[in-house]
């Protein structure tokens, strides 16, 4: 049977003219999931101030609302972690530009100009640019909790993320060492003087606590590259899949590696879910989505 000269097909009672009306319409829905993947990136990246010493994040409340689309989330989930991953890097002592190596050659040209004002002013400005890494840092890590935290009901997978995300983190006692703590809810806070007052005092040790090998930054930045680089099925928890890709810190190699990235790009698999779930409302609601996750894993 032909309709205006075109096929009209019915497979379990969706025809193809259905398909194709689907298809011109889907603009709008394509526009709206990403004006949604916009608005969550400029939530992810608000700073919070402070009135204070120290630092605090207050909870961004970010949510992606249950009846979105599972590209949008992820979209949303891109953003934050390649957030938290650049944040990281600038702690890593082997990361290029790191702050530690600005702080060591202004130092350096201090002492050989020990009476030079412009050369004191320069290491005053690397310590000050050593501190707004950590807060830069704590800011970055908190508003992946929140992302998590506020889309558990996603799936498994998130809940599973989240509680790595927190194994990451050292105890107490360590923070402390930095200047560092945890908040009732395990946000991280940064106490300004104290901190300025650590590094000051030792900033070998310092340096080595956050950024050194297996340092805070390393896992931290490590456990994002890993969730950016896993498939839909893990991200999500489909099938109770766990999404816990934490690299082993008894990996040289794998640490150095990763070291050397300033941020990572989302795994093929990630991205083509979302390009094919954005492409419109019919592929989106299609039964086929369900047998393309599956093949992603």
């Amino acid at each position: 049977m032909t309709t205006s000269g075109v096929p009209s097909y019915n497979y379990s009672g969706y025809s193809y003219n259905n398909y194709q009306n689907d298809m011109l319409n889907s603009s709008s829905w394509k526009e709206k999931a990403e004006q949604e993947a916009e608005n969550i990136k400029n939530s992810t990246t608000n700073k919070t101030s402070s009135t204070s010493s120290t630092s605090s994040t207050k909870d961004t409340g970010i949510k992606v609302n249950s009846s979105a689309s599972t590209s949008t989330f992820l979209l949303g989930y891109q953003s934050t972690l390649e957030d938290l991953e650049a944040s990281a890097a600038k702690l890593q002592s082997t990361a290029k530009d790191n702050v530690f190596s600005k702080y060591e050659q202004a130092v350096a040209d201090l002492e050989k100009n020990p009476n030079s004002e412009e050369y004191q002013k320069k290491v005053d400005q690397a310590i000050n640019d050593v501190v707004a890494a950590f807060k830069d840092f704590a800011d970055k890590y908190n508003n992946t909790l929140d992302y998590l935290s506020n889309n558990q009901d996603r799936g498994s997978g998130i809940v599973a993320q989240l509680e790595s995300f927190k194994r990451m983190m050292p105890n107490e006692k360590t923070m402390k060492a930095l200047g560092m703590s945890y908040d009732a809810s395990g946000k991280v806070k940064v106490d300004e003087e104290a901190l300025r007052e650590n590094f000051e005092k030792d900033p070998s040790y310092i340096k080595d606590l956050m950024g050194g090998q297996f340092g805070i930054a390393e896992r931290i930045g490590d456990k994002a590259t890993s969730v950016l680089d896993s498939s839909v099925d893990k991200i999500i928890g489909s099938n109770g899949s766990s999404s816990d890709g934490t690299n082993s810190a008894s990996s040289s190699s794998s640490a150095s590696a990763s070291s050397s990235k300033k941020a990572s790009s989302m795994s093929d698999s990630f991205l083509q879910f979302a390009s094919f779930a954005k492409s419109g409302a019919y592929n989106l609601s299609n039964y086929y989505a369900v047998s393309m996750l599956n093949m992603l894993v």
